[in-house]
């Protein structure tokens, strides 16, 4: 019989399956099997994992039994006592362990995570500065003494560590994103691209410099830059999704829809599509008014994830692009059930009742919108109309003139007022409006083309606005 046969080749994975079954059947047979410390540590490891702490802490209990003077699987319990939720009871375990061993990052890690977690950062700070003192691998303790300024809100102090743990390891990529995230909520993006830039010129070939930097160049709308950056990681990685996905954003907002979506959809050649880049292309398709591909893929937004309320709002919003009414209603209102806090979903849900002639049900909406969001604008131009057109003139004119108070700057507002009350044969109070709008909005001439054209039929209107150059 050859060697060989002796030889075990089963998977990684198999193989701690079977570990687990084996270990699981011990305690239902209420046995003692043998298992190694690395065996056990990985079964430990798997069941936090997969958050069945009881399982871990049942491992750990085990090992220590077997040998309780194993230092890691001590720690171990300790870190399971706090993930249970226990914070008090791990810090004082910890506090014991200290005492016996000095010197074990761990320890202080974890100490000082719980510590954060109790909200006592400056505690914390204090556990991580004395691990810099004698430990060989500052790299963690910097990350974390980074989030720990994160948590309290120190963002500066929280680019500082993050500089330095990424000396320690420029490949660090939790430390790349948090990072740029902090350069980005600071507004230090030239130092941002300045620091990117540095990394890259050591290292030109990593795909991550290359990305920090684009979407440092995203955030200031300096798109092409960005969308340069993104190129060379596709140089670099071929089957680096991120930067397919962020090519789509800054196309999209430069209006070059069709160019996104194929952006987008290259994406899924590389990973599993995801329902945020469904709803993106769907949101082209919309822009492009390609309502029924943009449907298509609002609709599979939806079915990866039933709870997107503004996809099932996309569906109704294209349905009412096309006058499509009844089915309007039916997907807005789906939206509705999931979030029923949006404005918009209410306004379009008004808007399509109104249509359909439905007065009472598109009174409701949009009052529903004024209740919930009085600062959304176009309920002050929208629903003084609907009940000027429903013959509740003074009713009208009130709630255009409460909307001219809440909007005081937004000359549509102001020009809803003045349109009604001339329809209404107020002219002189129209025309005052007006005199006095001119001196306060550029351009109204355009905007009254656009939306009041009827009040250029009058040449008192005409004159206001010649004498007040606001042509």
């Amino acid at each position: 019989m050859q060697d060989d046969e002796f030889e075990s080749h089963e998977e990684p994975e198999e193989s701690i399956t079977k570990s687990i079954l084996r270990f699981e059947e011990m305690l239902r047979n209420k046995k003692s099997y043998f298992f190694d410390a690395d065996t056990l540590l990985r079964i430990t490891e798997f069941y936090i994992e997969n958050f069945e702490f009881e399982k871990a802490l049942d491992v750990v209990k085990y090992a220590e039994n077997i040998n309780p003077a194993m230092e890691v699987f001590q720690i171990k319990e300790a870190y399971i006592t706090y993930l249970m939720g226990n914070n008090e009871e791990a810090l004082e375990m910890l506090e014991r362990l200290q005492d016996i061993y000095p010197l074990n990052d761990e320890i202080y890690l974890i100490k000082g995570t719980i510590l954060n977690n109790l909200q006592q950062h400056k505690a914390a700070l204090e556990v991580f500065k004395h691990l810099l003192t004698f430990t060989e691998f500052k790299e963690d303790a910097y990350y974390q003494m980074a989030l720990t300024y994160n948590y309290m809100q120190d963002l500066h102090g929280a680019i500082h560590y993050l500089k330095n743990c990424l000396f320690e390891n420029k490949k660090n990529t939790n430390a790349l994103e948090e990072l740029c995230e902090c350069f980005l909520n600071t507004n230090r993006t030239e130092e941002a691209l300045t620091y990117f830039q540095t990394l890259i010129d050591n290292d030109p070939y990593n795909t991550l410099y290359w990305y920090y930097k684009g979407q440092v160049y995203q955030y200031i709308s300096q798109f092409e830059e960005a969308l340069n950056c993104y190129s060379y990681c596709h140089i670099t990685n071929e089957s680096f999704v991120d930067a397919y996905i962020e090519t789509g954003h800054c196309l999209m907002m430069m209006g070059e829809y069709e160019k996104a979506i194929d952006s987008y959809k290259q994406s899924f050649e590389f990973g599993i599509p995801d329902t945020l880049i469904y709803e993106d292309i769907a949101k082209c398709y919309d822009y492009l008014e390609n309502f029924e591909e943009a449907r298509n893929y609002y609709k599979k937004a939806i079915k990866s994830n039933p709870e997107l309320h503004s996809a099932w709002y996309g569906v109704a919003s294209t349905l009412a692009d096309e006058e499509r009414w009844y089915e309007s209603i039916h997907y807005v209102k789906k939206a509705i059930e999931v979030d029923s806090t949006v404005s918009d979903y209410w306004f379009l849900l008004a808007d399509c009742e109104r249509e359909l002639g439905n007065i009472d049900l598109a009174d409701e909406a949009y009052r529903k919108v004024m209740e919930m969001d009085p600062d959304y604008a176009d309920i002050w131009i929208e629903y003084p109309e609907f009940l000027y057109e429903n013959n509740q003139f003074d009713a009208a004119l009130e709630y255009a003139k409460i909307g001219v108070k809440y909007f005081p700057y937004q000359p549509e507002i102001t020009l809803k007022l003045a349109s009604l009350h001339y329809r209404a044969g107020n002219l002189k109070e129209s025309y005052n409006i007006l005199e006095e709008a001119v001196g306060s909005f550029n351009n109204l001439t355009t905007i009254i083309q656009e939306q009041y054209p009827e009040l250029l039929d009058d040449v008192n209107i005409l004159k206001i606005l010649e004498q007040t150059g606001n042509q």
